[in-house]
């Protein structure tokens, strides 16, 4: 595969952050300092109050009528590659076996469909010679070859970006006799990726068919061969009746998608301690989001496709559709003095958005065309969330466990089901020694990445966060992180 073109891999990247950016505690990753801690409840500051919508109060009482209001600024970016080098490289190389959709459908950027395209064999034969095996076994070699890129791209095809602006607000309040929250939260994600369909070919079958499509020509009752002969379902070879050079055309739907998302939250908790005892307390929490979102998509099949770069330099003029929704979290909290055990229950109405419609004229493949069209609706999953987390006296050290009990899907169509484990030394009354943390997190769906990440509080109100994944993919020849994802935020009392 060739290495080359380090605009290409540099031009996409940025269209994928210039597509957009998902919503506030994402599902593939949590905001501010939660990047190392997880989806728990730590104590520190605001930003531990925007997990579990019953923490607000819970951290309020462990103040013990000290002031617990303010705000954390937290803006944070990532990326994301398959273990697929010079990944939109690939994309090009193999799009040129692929015949384009028929004249007429519209061509979106990066198609051209009056390109030639097609896999040139005639130097692998010195003539056409319909009655040897050499002319089929040298086409099956080829598809065998294409096969297994479609393999690697289906499972490994694929690159995600994502930015964030997040801002939690505890407004210890003591209306109704608990403490309030607000936020409002900005970000997104985008994603390129593959989506293939299986060859078929069989080499005996084929034979069959370019000897019955060669007939009259092996019997000099026409002058020339067909120019085009269908060897299978997915596969059509094409002869020059001058030079006799073959090209071999792959003819299915395997397609290259984008979609983005914008997403802007507001939400509004309320928290409450609702039965205590000298073992501990218990704290329950709601919490409504109104999701302001905006969603585009775009396919073309690799057949189509002459340029990938040219999808992304387009991307920033994404055709985005608007769409609204109301999501419900629910959260418990059981508090004692070293401890603590906690649940939430995210999305509980399940809100659904859609997607901009993608023409499908030009797809054959009923799969495919089934899966662009289930994919146009977007439903926000339900998930139960776990945690635990233990304490020291002066509560100087702490441990965290995060587990979510269910796999949810994102709006890009990516799984997640985090298990996170996190440590802290924090020295909340110093300014000059920083509050350090480590963690480490795992995702059991989807990618199945896992991620090691550290964090610090400077100067009492600055939080510094990266995480990087464990395994590495080769981009421009380099050997990088996986995934990498960092956060930067601001906190503020009053």
């Amino acid at each position: 595969m060739k290495v080359t073109n380090h605009r290409k891999t540099i031009s996409a990247v940025a269209g994928l952050f210039l597509l957009g950016t998902a919503s506030a505690g994402p599902v593939y990753q949590p905001p501010g300092s939660n990047l190392t801690f997880g989806d728990v409840t730590h104590g520190l500051r605001v930003q531990s109050a925007s997990s579990n919508p019953a923490a607000a109060a819970a951290d309020r009482a462990r103040a013990q009528g000290a002031p617990n209001r303010g705000m954390v600024f937290s803006a944070a970016a990532g990326l994301e590659y398959g273990n697929v080098q010079e990944l939109f490289d690939l994309y090009d190389e193999i799009a040129g076996a692929y015949k384009p959709s028929e004249p007429g459908t519209p061509p979106g950027p990066g198609q051209n469909p009056d390109t030639d395209n097609g896999i040139d064999i005639g130097r692998i034969i010195d003539e056409l010679d319909p009655d040897t095996r050499a002319t089929i076994e040298a086409v099956g070699r080829e598809i065998v070859s294409q096969a297994a890129v479609l393999a690697l791209i289906a499972s490994e095809g694929y690159a995600r970006a994502w930015v964030s602006a997040d801002v939690p607000v505890v407004l210890n309040g003591d209306l109704w006799g608990g403490t309030w929250t607000t936020g409002v939260n900005w970000s997104g994600s985008s994603k390129a990726f593959g989506a293939t369909v299986p060859i078929e070919f069989d080499v005996d079958s084929a034979l069959e068919e370019l000897e019955r499509a060669l007939d009259g020509f092996i019997n000099g009752l026409v002058p020339n061969p067909p120019e085009e002969i269908e060897l299978s379902r997915d596969v059509l070879m094409n002869i020059d009746p001058d030079t006799r050079n073959i090209i071999v055309l792959l003819d299915n739907d395997s397609t290259l998608s984008t979609k983005a998302s914008q997403t802007t939250e507001l939400n509004l908790g309320y928290s409450r301690e609702t039965w205590s005892s000298e073992r501990g307390s218990l704290f329950l929490g709601a919490e409504a989001k109104l999701y302001l979102m905006r969603l585009s998509r775009f396919a073309a099949r690799f057949g189509d496709i002459t340029d990938s770069e040219e999808l992304f330099d387009a991307i920033d003029n994404a055709n985005f559709q608007n769409d609204e929704g109301v999501g419900v979290d629910l959260g418990a909290l059981w508090v004692g003095d070293n401890y603590q055990l906690g649940l939430q229950w995210t999305n509980i109405n399940e809100p659904e958005f859609e997607y901009p419609e993608i023409d499908v004229s030009r797809y054959r493949d009923r799969a495919i065309i089934r899966a662009i069209q289930l994919d146009q609706t977007y439903r926000m999953d339900s998930q139960v969330k776990l945690e635990a987390s233990l304490f020291t006296d002066n509560r100087r050290w702490s441990a965290h466990l995060g587990f979510d009990a269910n796999a949810a899907t994102d709006q890009l169509g990516d799984d997640y089901q985090w298990a996170t484990l996190s440590a802290a030394w924090t020295r909340p009354d110093s300014f000059w020694l920083p509050n350090v943390r480590v963690g480490w997190r795992q995702n059991l769906a989807g990618t199945e990445l896992g991620f090691v990440s550290v964090g610090a509080t400077m100067f009492r109100y600055i939080n510094f966060d990266i995480s990087s994944a464990l395994d590495t993919v080769k981009i421009s020849g380099t050997e990088l992180p996986q995934g990498l994802m960092g956060s930067i935020g601001f906190h503020i009392n009053w």
